[in-house]
C-alpha cells in the first residue's frame, strides 16, 4: 500500500441550493461554474473521489452539508474523513459519525506548526503557526499565516495539505467582470 496522503477541503455545503445565488462583495456570484447543487455536488464528489484514495486521510474543515440527504453524500466520498465542525455544523456528534467521519473536533493541532479550524484563528491565538480555515468563501485569506480552503478557492477538490501550507496549489479566480473561472498559482508571500 502506499503512503497516506493527507487533504483538505472546506464549505462543501451540499445539498444547499441558495448558495449557488449567493453573491459576494464583488457583486459576483459565489459559485459561478455551477447552475444548482445537484451540479455542484456531482462535480465536487466526482473531483474528490477522482484523487482521494481509500486509505488517505481528509480533514473537511466545516460546513459540510445541509439536511437529510447530505449522510449519503458523505458515505459515498472515498477517503478516512476528519471534520472539524464549522458553524453551519449543527447535528449531534454522533450524527456526523454515523455520516462517515472517524473523528470530529472544534479545531486540530495538525503539527508541524499548522492549526485547522473552520472560522480563521485570531492571530493572538496561532503566533507564528499556520492557519488552514474555510468560512470566508471566495475571499482572499486575512494575512501570510491564513490559507483559505473554501470549495471556490481550491477547484471543488480536495488539495493536499503539504501543498496548501506551501502555497503551490491551483485555485479558481473569478476574472474581471465576468464569471467565468480560471486557474492561478498562489505565489508565497
Amino acid at each position: 500500500m502506499e503512503a497516506v496522503r493527507h487533504w483538505v477541503i472546506s464549505d462543501t455545503h451540499f445539498k444547499h441550493d441558495r448558495i449557488y445565488s449567493f453573491t459576494g462583495s464583488s457583486g459576483l456570484k459565489v459559485r459561478p461554474e455551477f447552475g444548482s447543487a445537484e451540479e455542484g455536488d456531482w462535480a465536487m464528489i466526482e473531483r474528490w473521489n477522482a484523487i482521494v484514495r481509500p486509505w488517505d486521510h481528509i480533514y473537511h474543515l466545516g460546513d459540510v452539508g445541509f439536511g437529510p440527504d447530505v449522510a449519503a453524500i458523505v458515505k459515498a466520498l472515498v477517503g478516512k474523513k476528519r471534520l472539524i465542525l464549522g458553524n453551519h455544523d449543527t447535528k449531534d456528534v454522533r450524527e456526523y459519525r454515523d455520516m462517515g467521519f472517524q473523528k470530529v473536533y472544534g479545531t486540530h493541532h495538525w503539527g508541524k506548526g499548522i492549526w485547522l479550524s473552520h472560522i480563521p484563528l485570531a492571530s493572538e491565538s496561532i503566533g507564528n503557526l499556520v492557519n488552514i480555515h474555510g468560512h470566508i468563501h471566495e475571499r482572499a485569506p486575512y494575512g501570510p499565516q491564513y490559507r483559505n480552503v473554501s470549495v471556490e478557492r481550491i477547484g471543488y477538490r480536495p488539495v493536499l495539505i503539504h501543498s496548501v501550507v506551501a502555497q503551490s496549489y491551483e485555485v479558481p479566480q473569478q476574472h474581471g467582470s465576468s464569471e467565468v473561472a480560471a486557474k492561478r498559482t498562489i505565489e508565497a508571500t
